[in-house]
């Protein structure tokens, strides 16, 4: 092979496929009909001629400079086009039911945790009031201001900054509960639910020694629904990651770690977004004194049935037609 005569002939080609690959890197639409065809019949010759030096040359700072051309060409020429924002949420909603249906094991488990520990706590001091101490996690004012039974009003500006407080707080307590899974073998993760269920179940139970239970559960029960599911499926994600280092099969423990990421990842955040779900509802009508309690229980419990119709059928279609075996 003559590598001379094949660079002088080609080399003008080469810049020009250069060119175009800079005007096309933002988006290959960049690109008007005839310089799209110019494009793809460059990148065939290029991709020939890189195989030839390949193959039939030692000069290998002309094969890496070519191979930069080539590949840079394909990453454009190949790339999945971008997706609308509506299109790319629509798929991520999609994805957060068909990982929930597929990991509901874990999720369940991560209930169990939770609100076994709520119920623990609360008959644990139901029995022995000398517990409430252990389970109050130093947080005795607002345990007492709980028992007051009643929500102080705040203006506009206060519900604005407490859903921003709400928002900032709760997923990353979200974020660590399921993160802490893969570091700590699913055994912080349990501690975290642990601890987040036995606080509630002391508060619960001190607010049923003064006759106000129902108070509490219909001031919690609205951003609850959203805010308690979002812990949950982080921790569901902490028991997974925890899991897949445990038992991980026939796979090693890096590569068994390494498939059950992207399901804990989805569900991580999952988590994260039902907290920022609830954290207006928190910070606007949960705690407002000029709701009442009754209309709080109701729209807890249509919400509560929204959020389980979408977990339950939401995209499931879709997953049967997958499952469905081919006619032959």
């Amino acid at each position: 092979m003559n590598e001379e005569a094949l660079v002088n002939r080609r080399i003008a080609e080469w810049k020009r496929l250069e060119e175009l690959c800079t005007k096309a890197d933002v988006r290959i639409q960049q690109l008007n009909q005839p310089e799209l065809l110019e494009f793809v019949r460059l990148y065939k010759r290029a991709s020939t001629d890189l195989s030839t030096i390949r193959t039939r040359s030692a000069n290998e700072p002309l094969a890496l400079y070519l191979n930069n051309v080539v590949a840079r060409a394909h990453a454009i020429l190949y790339r999945r086009p971008k997706k609308k924002f509506l299109s790319a949420f629509l798929e991520l909603v999609l994805n957060m039911a068909q990982t929930f249906r597929r990991n509901k094991a874990f999720f369940w488990a991560s209930f169990a945790i939770f609100f076994g520990a709520s119920l623990f706590a609360y008959c644990l001091i139901w029995r022995d009031s000398a517990f409430l101490s252990s389970f109050t996690m130093g947080k005795d004012d607002l345990f007492n201001q709980w028992k007051n039974g009643k929500h102080e009003e705040g203006s506009g500006g206060q519900s604005i900054m407490m859903s921003f407080f709400y928002a900032g707080n709760n997923p990353k307590v979200s974020i660590i509960t399921g993160a802490v899974g893969a570091g700590s073998m699913g055994i912080y993760s349990i501690y975290l639910l642990f601890q987040n269920g036995v606080m509630l179940g002391a508060l619960a139970n001190e607010m049923s020694s003064v006759g106000k239970l129902p108070f509490l559960l219909s001031s919690i029960a609205p951003h609850g629904v959203p805010e308690l599911s979002g812990i949950i499926f982080s921790g569901a994600a902490g028991l997974k990651f925890g899991w897949a280092i445990l038992n991980p099969g026939v796979y090693s423990r890096g590569e068994s770690l390494k498939r059950a990421g992207p399901d804990g990842l989805i569900l991580i955040v999952t988590g994260v977004l039902l907290c920022f779900i609830a954290a207006p509802i928190e910070g606007f009508f949960s705690f407002n004194p000029k709701i009442p309690q009754t209309t709080k229980a109701i729209f807890a419990g249509v919400t509560l049935v929204i959020w389980l119709c979408f977990w339950t059928f939401f995209g499931r279609e879709q997953e049967l037609q997958t499952e469905k075996p081919k006619s032959y």
